[in-house]
């Protein structure tokens, strides 16, 4: 059920082959009851559609918060990145602080993101991996602008509606983030 409310694809796709069968039967057979079977398999796909679009999962808020977190890496906002981050997730929080003295983020962009919630811990956690693309270059004039695909692992903890980042792993990240 979650991969419906989180993913509008497969009920697009089903509706577009079922639609193709109907279209099929009804160029065969000239029948018009199945104009008006065609537009409740349409109502049915875009009631779908619009549920995936109004509720928001858990994988959905986890994804959220660390898209805030790369949108304010990139705009160099510490207090946006710390918002982020639970106050006794202490590494991360000081990790945050020496990116930003270190370097300015021109780019700071996630893909192939993968979450999994565990809901049965209290409060519930998540776990986050996937790859963030950053570029920007030294404040201090060591290297010139550079684009660099890192590997990342974040755990989470929900507060509240809130997910926020508990500890984070990065793989061969410049300068031992």
């Amino acid at each position: 059920m979650t991969t419906l409310l989180e993913n509008p694809a497969p009920a697009i796709f089903a509706g577009i082959a079922i639609e193709a069968i109907l279209g099929i039967a009804l160029l065969k057979t000239g029948r018009g009851v199945i104009l008006f079977v065609m537009l409740g398999v349409l109502a049915v796909v875009l009631g779908l559609v619009g549920l995936e679009w109004f509720v928001v999962t858990d994988a959905e808020r986890v994804e959220e918060t660390l898209d805030r977190a790369a949108a304010a890496l990139q705009a160099g906002d510490l207090p946006g990145v710390l918002d982020c981050c639970h106050p006794t997730a202490a590494r991360s929080r000081a990790e945050a602080r020496r990116a930003l003295d270190w370097i300015e983020f021109t780019k700071v962009r996630i893909t192939d993101l993968k979450v999994s919630i565990n809901r049965l811990s209290s409060p519930p956690s998540a776990r986050a991996e996937g790859i963030v693309v950053v570029s920007g270059h030294d404040r201090h004039g060591s290297f010139e602008e550079m684009t660099r695909p890192i590997r990342f692992q974040v755990e989470l903890r929900q507060e509240g509606p809130r997910w926020l980042v508990t500890g984070h792993a990065l793989d061969s990240a410049p300068g031992g983030f």
